[in-house]
């Protein structure tokens, strides 16, 4: 992902070298970091039943790089986060939903490449508010897992993929000196969907008796239906909000 870095700061260079000698303190570095709160990964399982991940609210952290225009600012903002997968469910077709923990957790990195745009409302105190909206790629990638469903072993599909994402920000500025300020922001984070090849199916299934996760006799057939396609897995569009808090330096 260094090529993500190298482009767009050499399109923020092109952008803003002509008046760099004219202008000084425009460009800034801001360094944060926050709480991530990211929905549950849900798709199609090898193309026979639906699975959901839950997850926990992660730290996320973040370093930008911008330039001010008067009031508008360009900005790469690069983002990572690991979040745990903690339970599963599946739903095969003409079944009850059956849920189960995963011990371990199974941990997704996701980092975030974006180019957000901002418009600034300044105050007549220290204070300032802004808006702003972004483009960019996410990476995402989670291992190839065997977590145990209703009685039965679901072998769930290695994750790494790059995909487009969407942005939007709004927050609070606080001037401590010309050269320093403090921001607190509230983003929404979209990641696209996408597919990606099954899971090894050799010895998918392994029953080991009982009724599935406490939930019914059901429980084991619907794991293993989920666990026996040969489909590609499909998984639905992601959001996350992230509040966060951090400084930004002027030079």
């Amino acid at each position: 992902m260094r090529k993500y870095f190298a482009i767009s700061t050499l399109l923020l260079g092109s952008l803003t070298s002509p008046i760099f000698a004219e202008e000084s303190k425009s460009f800034y570095l801001s360094i944060g970091g926050g709480i991530n709160s990211i929905s549950e990964l849900a798709g199609n399982l090898d193309g026979t039943g639906d699975v959901s991940f839950g997850t926990d609210s992660p730290i996320q952290y973040s370093l930008a790089i911008g330039k001010e225009f008067d009031d508008w600012r360009l900005e790469f903002n690069y983002s990572a986060t690991t979040v745990s997968r903690d339970s599963i469910t599946v739903t095969a077709p003409g079944t009850n939903p059956v849920t189960s923990n995963i011990n371990p957790d199974i941990e997704e990195d996701i980092k975030s490449y974006m180019l957000f745009g901002y418009k600034d409302f300044p105050s007549n105190n220290e204070f300032s508010t802004y808006l702003g909206a972004g483009l960019g790629i996410s990476t995402v990638e989670m291992p190839e897992a065997n977590p145990i469903v209703g009685g039965a072993n679901v072998p769930t599909p290695a994750i790494d993929e790059e995909l487009f994402t969407f942005g939007l920000k709004g927050g609070v500025e606080y001037d401590v000196s010309n050269t320093t300020s403090i921001y607190a922001e509230v983003g929404y984070l979209n990641y696209a969907g996408f597919s990606t090849a099954a899971a090894n199916t050799n010895n998918n299934v392994n029953a080991v008796g009982g009724e599935g996760a406490g939930l019914g006799g059901g429980g084991g057939a619907a794991a293993a239906g989920a666990a026996g396609g040969n489909a590609d897995s499909v998984f639905d569009s992601n959001n996350s909000f992230v509040v966060s808090t951090g400084l930004r330096f002027r030079f």
